[in-house]
């Protein structure tokens, strides 16, 4: 039997949570994925479990083996679907390895995580996902692993200290925040830069430039 993904499950379960709670005019509403509405992410989100790996990698060489442009063509198709039908999808698969070998758990919990506060942000929504699964994704990048999406040499010689949950990492010049703004600075969404303090915070601006 494959192993069962606990705290991927966790992501995306809260991620489906998240879109039960939207009204179709919040659903067709924009977010931080540049042309992506929260529909558009959720069928992001759903392609991992429900695109086989032949399909996906069919797409992804259509796209000249560009990631992101396959990702795009995937969510928008999928995004056709029903709501209600992609939502189901991803809670009977919430456990469900990802088709695509590279993208292992703790991607997936990251993936899952910081697209949720994707569509929040961008709907103007103030709330942030549970502590823990924050402090799993900062964990997670500061250990390496979460390349493609996070290149850990971005905070190569920064100390990172979250407020709110318990993560402290590095030393050197400090960015302090919450843990959710730290997380969304780290992968490149410019509006949590604000909400971080300390003398490293210009050294990571310059740096996600």
């Amino acid at each position: 039997m494959a192993k069962q993904w606990n705290q991927a499950g966790e992501a995306r379960v809260a991620f489906a949570d998240l879109i039960d709670s939207l009204s179709d005019e919040q659903l067709a509403g924009t977010t931080l994925c540049e042309g992506w509405t929260p529909k558009e992410v959720l069928a992001h989100v759903v392609s991992f479990v429900d695109v086989s790996f032949p399909k996906f990698m069919g797409n992804v060489a259509k796209a000249k083996f560009n990631f992101d442009v396959a990702s795009d063509r995937m969510a928008r198709s999928l995004a056709r679907r029903p709501t209600a039908d992609l939502v189901a999808t991803l809670r009977n698969n919430a456990t469900k390895a990802a088709a695509v070998p590279i993208f292992a758990e703790g991607l997936t919990v990251l993936d899952a995580t910081v697209h949720a506060q994707d569509v929040r942000r961008g709907l103007g929504i103030d709330e942030t996902p549970d502590g823990d699964l924050v402090r799993h994704c900062l964990e997670f990048m500061a250990s390496g692993k979460a390349k493609p999406i996070f290149d850990a040499k971005l905070i190569e010689g920064l100390s990172l200290q979250a407020d709110d949950v318990e993560f402290r990492h590095g030393s050197g010049p400090v960015v302090e925040g919450t843990g959710e703004a730290l997380m969304m600075a780290l992968l490149d969404r410019p509006s949590a830069l604000p909400e971080l303090t300390g003398d490293g915070v210009d050294q990571l601006r310059q740096r996600l430039a």
